[in-house]
C-alpha cells in the first residue's frame, strides 16, 4: 500500500537533498553527493511503495552529474548509471 502522507512530507525534502547536491560546483564531489542523495531517494519512495512522477529528473541529474565526472578523467561504474540500480 502506498503511503501518500510519507510521500508528500518527504517529497520537498528529498528534492532539496538533489538540488543541494547538484550545485556542488567540484564535479568529483558533485557525482558522489548526487549519487548518495539518489540512493538514499530510492531507498525512501521504496519504503512509501512507489516512486514520484518526476523520477526521472532524478534519473537525469545522476546521469548528468556520472558524465560531468567523467570528462574530468573520474572513473564512473556504468551499472549506476541507472536508479534501479543504486
Amino acid at each position: 500500500m502506498i503511503d501518500y502522507t510519507h510521500m508528500q512530507k518527504s517529497g520537498p525534502k528529498l528534492k532539496a537533498m538533489l538540488t543541494r547536491a547538484n550545485n556542488k560546483p567540484d564535479a568529483k564531489e558533485r557525482y558522489a553527493a548526487v549519487k548518495d542523495t539518489c540512493r538514499a531517494a530510492v531507498k525512501e519512495w521504496d519504503a512509501i511503495g512507489a516512486w514520484p512522477d518526476n523520477w526521472a529528473l532524478w534519473q537525469r541529474t545522476l546521469k548528468d552529474a556520472a558524465y560531468a565526472y567523467m570528462r574530468t578523467g573520474g572513473e564512473v561504474d556504468h551499472r549506476l548509471y541507472r536508479l534501479e540500480e543504486l
